[in-house]
């Protein structure tokens, strides 16, 4: 494959720009360094004439090829070189401007001092080498271009690519060629009527368009209304059922889980799939293993019959194993199709009748391509850019078909990577560092790639981003890149095309997650798949690599921990680190000698607990980008920002805890990003400061509005001249006091006003009477988000009535308000809509409203918001006169401390599934409160509504399927309600009967409830879930009757019923028990019967059960436990109860059981008192514990250790063990305490590598936790 120009064609441009810079020469002129950058440029030069030659000579002559890699290895080194000469320049010039001016004498001596440093500089770095080195080397490849045969390119081939490429639209996929029968046949597997959740496995071969087909099917108009939920979800060739399963739980939810445990991740989307016709896509499978889709399918079960699961495959035995029904087969497109699918992506038409002189290269073109769809769109997007059959022919008759034997990648993509121009060449080859089927974010790649410098600048000084996302669009169009599937918003790479760039990036980037044999020193770029625990060792090797320019963990939500060796070791070797990000990872200080990375252009720093940044961070001149959104503890900013001079993007969104920002930051001006302003009272930013920020957009947050003294300031911040600037946030203080001017804040308010782009506002805590009359202006059609907090004096609202693309209302806190008017809808015309777009309307601690008016008497409109789907109105007690509504789209209702008129202003609710109650005063009956029936209503949630006796008749809720109610204390019945999945009932003090009809109900809690008589035996079949808590005198035979009825009960939970003395006779025969947790039921005598006979149990939980004494033994204990807890409970000698045979068990709790244990192995020292399986282990409440490093020897798996109330523990476990942990908590340990002390304690050299310890609660890697 010919990978020349991969980066040399752009790269040696931008470095011969680089090398003629002017003062770069000057700096080095007084050490005669200059001559030799200008003889490297001309070499250069010579040799870039060649380029274009030796790029198609390499895939005949490997000695060519050979003369490329080393080209290339050289360039990189030049490039490091000259850009470790430019930083020490821009250094010097930033102290030179820091310096006071100084007498005659002392400038000669300074003059004398700065060349000495210099000389010193160049001592130090070594760079009198490097320049011989790279002068012998650059000599030698010269010389090599006549042994060669390389001749120079008259053509002048890559300007012309380069003029080529032009910006465009993306284009979307709006028609998919030849599979009109692929689709109808899917479509009529999707609607067929099953009686059980069933499995459609489609397969083909990698390319053929199995993903494309399933996305037109999934957005079919035809299947709306089919389902009730759906997901999607990329599975890869590594099946990680943890990542699967939230991704479908999030789609699920819309919203993000924070579940760290696959069983509690299951656990909930089983519930929310209970009964529900659901369709989910798993894309990609490529795993054999039955056992892992077993884990996998296991809460699917839960669906509704009819539900369906869509797998795409290439491996027809992958088909068989997920499903019972034949696979099926996508094949390859028809000539026709083809040729159709070519024109399509070349022309922009269906036909070649528009250029009937390419119809018959097309159809040879298809044929190379073997028909396979993304062959023919690859090529098609190359063939896009070429008007002539003479260039098309060019293509077809290229070398490039003759494929390598030995070469996995298909000769077309080869193709349309070969013809890509050089400055896109580059960019996608980098790209490999992207795993198969990772989401990436434009932005983001887009940052990565200026880092990187491949954004050069064009003619008409267009900035680098616009550049880049240019670039990433041309991409796109090209179908490198392709949008996700599961999230609209990121890309992906098909996987043959990610294979590609793997091919075409050769060994400059790693995936460290890759199985490689051989890793070559001279690797560049390094990503990795985040590790919830990083140790150490994953990245001892990294240190090795001396030119190493990106360092990248690809992460998911979760909290990360990182070995600090890494950060001590590791990063401060990468002296030529471009790209470094740390995102996510629990660092609580970051070593002063980050600020040595002197090349560092890119730095993530997001979601890390840092309270502040080490000065030396302001050393990084060449720093383009810096991330710390979400440091919520970040209360710093390095004092010296105005140094960092090349900085275009500052993110700090969500630094709560930031109320200070520096004046440099006003000099940064070539800032597009900059997420947060805050104005400062004395020495720091000053409103106008904004004013020469010209470039910026997106987000902005300008807070502490109250320090703006007068309205000039304010319009000389020149918001109305910042049109990319689309979503702002102004904010005064909280406090309304003496020093708060109203008339003030109202003109500030209205000098700020923003360009008419405006897509998002967000007005808090503004002091004025009123608002300016730009807000709410049909000027800003544009906004789709507005929000109100706190605006304390404001008596009336603005009028948004009319605002064409409004999505999103929220009015909160405004305490002065208790009108509101028709001065909110503006002045509505017959047949025009109220909130035309609005989706979602808050209204929140508004306690002096009292009067919602309608329109004008007299208008002939209907009064309706025919687009809202979320209304939330809370804690508006004194509202007691509203309009009447009518809301058909309306999905979602809250309703919290607010009068019961509210409830009966609602009308025509015919779209209704959520409705929530909290403290409604004087609701007696839920569902006779609403005038017209919400018939569609699938889940109801009560809470305080201490007048509530029933929830009303509800036999025509045919879609009902859960009910939760907490706190209502006059509730008697519930018996009403009728069939349903999920029933919670909470702290019902009178609450006796349960719905007669609960044979359907899966998930069941009945807590706190003394007076319940119903039987559950009615549900006993269909009982998943159940949960029971705090019931006095609970008889589990009169409530359940027989467990051996419970025949689909997987969990069972029973808290603090003292009533409770021992399980009926028979024990628990559920066959498919898996987790049983029985807590603070302190006159329980014996576990259930039986126990070991349970062999589906895996998690086992008992806690502050005093009265087990004779319960815990090896034969009472289920075999197959993964995760025990005992605690408080009088259990007898660990070695009695035989833990060591459980070879199953992963997770161990133990607390206040034996206080006489000493140490964890028996008198004799013959066998050890845990299993080898464990991973994780708890301890707890062992006064007499002292050691263990006794009977810890065993335990080769253990990750993580928790220890806690130990006062005499002195001793952690051998060296060996400690060295193989991932996390260590010790808490009120005292003496273990002082050995584990930072820098300081015995145990601190071997615990310092353990990416996660706490003492006491508080990370020891945390400086405000030492002592």
């Amino acid at each position: 494959m010919a990978i020349g120009e991969v980066f040399l064609g752009a790269f040696v441009t931008v470095l011969l720009e680089r090398l003629a810079s002017r003062e770069l020469l000057k700096f080095l002129s007084p050490l005669g360094i200059d001559a030799q950058l200008k003889k490297w440029r001309r070499t250069l030069l010579m040799i870039k004439a060649v380029l274009t030659d030796a790029e198609n000579k390499q895939t005949r002559n490997e000695a060519v090829k050979e003369w490329l890699n080393d080209l290339e290895d050289l360039a990189y080194d030049i490039d490091d070189l000259v850009d470790e000469l430019n930083t020490e320049a821009v250094q010097r010039k930033l102290m030179e401007t820091d310096e006071e001016s100084t007498s005659q004498v002392q400038k000669l001596f300074s003059t004398f001092s700065n060349n000495f440093s210099i000389r010193d500089f160049i001592s130090e770095k070594g760079i009198n080498s490097k320049l011989q080195e790279i002068n012998e080397q650059l000599e030698y490849l010269s010389q090599q271009i006549s042994m060669l045969s390389l001749v120079m390119d008259v053509k002048g081939r890559s300007d012309k690519t380069v003029k080529r490429l032009q910006p465009t639209s993306l284009v979307e996929e709006s028609e998919v060629h030849g599979r009109e029968k692929d689709k109808e046949d899917i479509l009529k597997m999707l609607l067929k009527v099953e009686s059980e959740v069933s499995v459609i496995p489609i397969v083909g071969m990698g390319g053929v368009g199995k993903t494309t087909l399933v996305q037109l099917v999934y957005n079919d108009d035809s299947l709306k209304g089919e389902f009730d939920l759906k997901a999607w979800a990329c599975v890869s060739d590594e099946f990680d059922a943890f990542r699967i399963t939230k991704t479908i739980l999030d789609k699920v939810l819309s919203k993000s889980c924070d579940y760290t445990d696959l069983d509690m991740l299951q656990v909930e989307l089983k519930k929310s799939l209970w009964n529900k016709r659901f369709l989910v896509v798993l894309d990609d499978v490529w795993n054999q293993k039955y056992g892992d889709w077993d884990i996998l399918r296991r809460p699917f079960l839960a669906g509704k019959p009819g539900s369906k699961i869509i797998v795409t495959t290439r491996n027809e035995k992958v088909a068989k194993i997920m499903s019972r029904i034949p696979a099926y087969h996508l094949n390859l497109l028809s000539d026709t199709d083809a040729l159709s699918l070519l024109a399509q992506h070349s022309l922009g038409t269906k036909t070649f009748d528009v250029r009937p002189d390419l119809r018959e290269i097309g159809k040879s073109v298809v044929r190379r391509c073997q028909n396979l769809p993304l062959a023919v769109k690859s090529l098609g997007g190359l063939l896009r850019t070429k008007d002539s059959p003479k260039e098309w022919e060019d293509v077809l008759n290229s070398e490039i078909w003759i494929a390598e034997e030995k070469s996995e990648i298909l000769p077309a993509l080869k193709l349309s990577y070969h013809y890509l121009p050089p400055e896109l060449k580059q960019c996608f080859a980098y790209c490999a560092i992207f795993p198969k089927d990772y989401e990436f974010d434009k932005s983001e790649l887009v940052y990565l790639w200026m880092a990187e410098n491949f954004l050069k600048q064009s003619q008409e000084e267009r900035l680098m981003e616009e550049l880049g996302n240019d670039y990433f669009d041309e991409l796109l169009t090209r179908s490198f890149f392709l949008k996700s599937s599961a999230n609209t918003s990121r890309f992906v790479m098909h996987d043959l095309i990610n294979d590609l760039a793997m091919c075409v990036s050769g060994y400059k980037c790693l995936r460290l997650d890759d199985m490689l044999k051989e890793i070559s020193e001279k690797v560049r770029h390094v990503s990795f798949i985040s590790r919830y625990y990083e140790s150490y060792d994953r990245f001892s090797s990294v240190s090795s690599f001396q030119s190493l320019r990106t360092f990248l963990p690809l992460n998911n939500s979760r909290e990360l921990h990182l070995s600090q060796r890494v950060l001590l070791d590791v990063v401060p070797k990468l002296n030529y680190m471009r790209e470094l990000s740390l995102s996510g990872y629990q660092i609580y200080e970051l070593p002063s000698s980050i600020g040595d990375l002197r090349h560092l252009r890119y730095f993530n720093l997001s979601r890390t607990p840092l309270k502040w940044l080490p000065e030396s961070v302001s050393k990084l001149c060449n720093l383009q980008v810096l991330i710390l959104e979400h440091c919520d503890r970040l209360s710093k900013l390095p004092a010296r920002m105005d140094k960092l001079i090349n900085l275009r993007h500052l993110n700090i969104a969500g630094t709560s805890e930031l109320r200070e920002m520096s004046e440099g930051i006003a000099r940064l001006t070539s800032l597009q990003t900059l997420s947060k302003f805050i104005v400062s009272k004395s020495s720091g930013l000053k409103i106008n400061d904004l004013r020469d920020f010209s470039l910026l957009k997106g987000e902005i947050s300008i807070e502490e509005l109250q320090h703006v003294v007068n309205v000039q300031e304010a319009t000389d911040a020149r918001l109305t001249n910042k049109p990319s600037l689309n979503n702002i946030r102004l904010e005064w203080s909280s406090t309304f006091d003496d020093s708060r001017n109203e008339i003030l804040e109202l003109d500030v308010l209205d000098a700020l006003k923003p360009h008419e782009n405006l897509s998002s506002l967000q007005i808090i805590s503004y002091g004025g009477a009123k608002f300016p009359s730009w807000i709410g202006d049909s000027s800003f059609s544009m906004l789709t988000t507005i929000s109100f907090k706190f605006c304390k004096k404001c008596s009336t609202l603005p009028t948004l009535g009319k605002l064409p693309l409004l999505k999103d209302l929220s009015v909160e806190g405004m305490d002065l308000v208790k009108v509101i008017g028709t001065e909110f809808y503006g002045n509505v015309c017959y047949g025009e809509s109220l909130f035309p777009s609005l989706e979602n309307l808050t209204f929140e601690d508004m306690f002096q409203w009292e009067e919602w008016h309608g329109l004008a008497p007299g208008a002939q409109c209907a009064v309706e918001i025919p687009t809202l789907r979320r209304f939330y109105i809370r804690k508006c007690p004194k509202l007691v006169s509203l309009p009447t509504f009518s809301f058909p789209s309306l999905c979602e209702l809250s309703v919290d401390m607010c009068n019961e008129v509210v409830l009966n202003s609602m009308h025509n609710l015919t779209s209704l599934t959520f409705l929530k109650l909290v403290r409604i005063p004087g609701l007696t009956s839920v569902l006779e409160a609403f005038e017209q029936f919400p018939f569609k209503l699938e889940l109801i949630q009560i809470d305080g509504c201490e007048d509530l006796v029933t929830l009303g008749p509800s036999e025509n809720i045919v879609n009902l399927q859960k009910v939760w109610v907490k706190r209502c204390p006059k509730l008697l019945s519930i018996q009403e309600i009728g069939v349903i999945g999920e029933l919670s009932v909470e702290n019902c003090a009178f609450l006796e009967l349960l719905p007669d009809n609960i044979s359907s109900c899966r998930t069941l809690t009945i807590e706190n409830c003394p007076k319940m008589m119903t039987s559950l035996e009615d549900c006993s079949t269909s009982l998943d879930r159940l949960t029971i808590g705090g019931w006095v005198n609970l008889n589990l035979t009169n409530l359940m009757g027989s467990f051996h009825n419970y025949s689909s009960l997987t969990l069972l939970t029973i808290y603090e019923c003292d009533g409770l003395e021992s399980f009926p006779q028979g024990g628990l025969p559920t066959p498919n028990l898996r987790r049983l947790h029985i807590i603070h039921c302190r006159n329980l005598r014996s576990l259930p019967d039986g126990m070991e006979q349970l062999l589906s149990l895996e998690d086992m939980q008992v806690y502050d059960c005093p009265s087990l004494t004779e319960s815990f033994h090896q034969r009472n204990i289920p075999p197959n436990l993964t995760h025990l807890v005992i605690s408080k409970c009088g259990v007898k000698p660990l070695g009695e109860l035989d833990l060591h045979k459980l070879t199953s068990l992963e997770t161990l709790g133990l607390g206040s059981v034996y206080p006489e244990l000493v140490s964890f192995s028996n008198d004799n020292n013959q066998h050890y008192l845990l299993p080898p399986s464990l991973k994780t282990l708890y301890l707890g409440n062992l006064p007499n514990l002292e050691t263990l490093s006794k009977g810890f020897q065993n335990l080769t798996s253990l990750r993580h250790l928790y220890l806690s109330n130990c006062p005499k523990l002195l001793a952690l476990p051998m060296e060996d063990q400690l060295y193989n942990l991932r996390s260590l908590g010790i808490t009120n340990c005292p003496l273990l305490k002082k050995r584990c002390l930072r820098n300081e304690g015995d145990y601190w050299p071997i615990i310092a590598d353990i990416p996660d310890v706490k003492i006491d609660h508080r990370s020891i890697y945390d400086p405000e936790s030492c002592p």
